[in-house]
């Protein structure tokens, strides 16, 4: 090598740790071992002290211009892999989509040094040459965006954010990167966390894009992982004049030529719209709690959508069987609350949920009503441990009811099952005139797209006879859409719903993740979450 060659790698070795400021960063993005940065950088003299440098604020927000009227300005935020070409197919589809929407594309991008494993690191056939230059694929160079842009007001591009592709949880420890404002972060990776704040402000929302660069990772285990969760994504935002901001998901599975958001599909680059969609997971119910505009925009949505199926949740608030505070002392407080809105009784509660629920049902749509914790769990609850006694007002109910339900296990045990399949939510809703609604079981299955989507469980049961939660949900091997928690999210294979009730109870003490937000399930497996805000479910 020529010594003029040498130089100029030297001074690109200089480059790199001056702009990442350490010496493994330096030699991540050089590809070279830590010892041959080190050695380079003596030779350049780069590393003699004293060594200074420094900022008095951090990274602004540049603000983009509001749209006028009754405009909407929209973005189509997605992230691309240094060295690594595009997938074609889904670029087309983004483009295409973004004509139709006049949305700008936003690309973010991140590294990742394959350089760093040897022949001897890897398994045969999985080596790659190394590559001394950072390049991204032409096609994408428009749309590349790594500045940091306030998109609306709340909500922040984070470009210049740099995360490994390979990281299990991407939005780890970003919390509280933006302060209060909702950010949209680029990674390979599909992930959307609800973080709490004051019960006033409403809760932050923190995603990330997914990718539109291949697969192209180190064939180890961490590498081997991250090509598994990678998605062929991206996430669109929409925003009016009042700076109001509605944000989704929109991907592509094993067809990347097919892409849906609501009800605009585009295939082979072509947009065709008024199409339906598979199913709507509706954040938990809750109806006597139920926020009114919630409830008429989601009918709004449900029209316009067509699911072919819709999931409720926790349709019972479940005021007057309240196992938390029908106990040996009960609440007096509370008590005397539920008895002012007229829910000490029973009877009075689930009538009125029958009625809510009755708004929702459609002839061309499959209403199912998977086994909940506020529905079946506290009606069992209730008649295993309550003492109807002192109860007047439920006791002629609570009494017909026990005395089914004891009928029922009889039956049950006689045919080999247990006490637990006892239909009593369906037996509840029925008596009162609910037609037209499957029931689920506990532990009920109910799959769609082919099977491939699991949307019979709550998530307020884990695995192994632990609490549910989404960290342990999202473990159990197949794609799904639970509710429970009352904060949306995405946990790789696992969706989560928000709620449709009031986002103030009187059980719910603190800042709160808890969102209007709901799950849409496309015809090709792909799934976004819609949350509504500012009592809209989109600009």
């Amino acid at each position: 090598m020529s010594r003029s060659v040498n130089v100029e790698h030297q001074q690109e070795v200089v480059a790199a740790f001056q702009k990442h400021g350490t010496v493994s960063g330096a030699a991540r993005e050089m590809g070279l071992t830590r010892a041959t940065v080190q050695k380079h950088l003596r030779k350049a003299g780069a590393n003699k002290k004293p060594m200074a440098a420094g900022k008095l604020s951090a990274r602004p927000d540049r603000r983009v211009a509001l749209p006028r009227g009754a405009a909407v300005k929209r973005y189509i935020c997605t992230s691309a892999q240094n060295n690594t070409r595009v997938n074609d197919e889904f670029l087309t589809a983004l483009q295409a989509l973004a004509s139709h929407y006049e949305a700008r594309l936003l690309v973010g991008t991140f590294t990742y040094n394959q350089n760093a494993f040897g022949k001897l690191a890897v398994k045969r056939g999985t080596k790659k040459a190394c590559e001394r230059d950072l390049w991204y694929d032409p096609k994408i160079e428009p749309y590349i965006c790594d500045e940091r842009l306030e998109l609306a007001p709340g909500l922040v591009w984070c470009g210049e954010m740099n995360i490994l592709p390979t990281a299990v949880d991407p939005l780890s420890g970003l919390e509280t990167y933006t302060h209060r404002k909702s950010a949209i972060f680029p990674h390979a990776k599909l992930a959307m966390r609800s973080i709490a704040t004051m019960l006033d402000d409403g809760c932050k929302l923190n995603f990330t894009t997914g990718a539109v660069t291949q697969r192209n990772y180190i064939q180890k285990k961490e590498g081997q992982k991250a090509e598994h969760h990678h998605k062929y994504a991206a996430l669109l935002v929409e925003v009016d004049s009042s700076g109001n901001w509605w944000a989704r998901q929109i991907g592509v599975g094993s067809k990347s030529n097919e892409l849906q958001d609501l009800d605009v599909k585009v295939v082979d680059g072509k947009v065709t719209t008024g199409c339906s969609v598979e199913a709507i997971t509706w954040g938990d119910l809750h109806a006597t709690m139920a926020e009114d505009w919630v409830v008429e925009q989601s009918l709004d949505m449900l029209d316009a959508l067509r699911p072919r199926y819709q999931f409720l949740h926790d349709i019972l608030e479940g005021a007057s069987i309240n196992r938390h505070v029908i106990k040996r002392a009960p609440d007096a407080h509370y008590g005397f609350y539920r008895w002012l809105r007229g829910l000490h009784r029973f009877d009075a509660e689930v009538q009125k949920t029958v009625e809510v629920v009755q708004k929702y049902l459609r002839p061309w749509c499959q209403t199912v009503v998977p086994e909940s914790n506020h529905d079946g769990g506290w009606m069992r609850s209730w008649l295993s441990n309550y003492d109807y006694r002192f109860d007047p007002a439920n006791a002629e109910l609570f009494l017909d009811l026990q005395k089914w339900t004891f009928e029922q296990i009889r039956k049950l045990t006689e045919q080999g099952k247990s006490h637990k399949d006892v239909p009593v939510v369906e037996k509840v809703f029925k008596t009162f005139g609910l037609d037209g609604v499957r029931f689920l079981l506990p532990d009920e299955s109910f799959t769609i797209c082919d099977k491939k989507i699991e949307c019979g469980m709550h998530g307020h049961l884990g695995p192994g006879g632990s609490m549910g939660s989404p960290s342990n949900m999202s473990q159990i091997g197949r794609r799904a859409n639970t509710a429970h928690t009352h904060s949306a999210g995405i946990w790789n294979g696992l969706y989560v719903a928000g709620t449709s009730s009031k986002l103030k109870w009187s059980y719910n003490w603190g800042p709160s993740a808890w969102n209007h937000s709901h799950i849409v399930t496309y015809p090709n497996g792909q799934r976004c979450i819609v949350t509504m805000y500012a009592g809209k479910w989109k600009a």
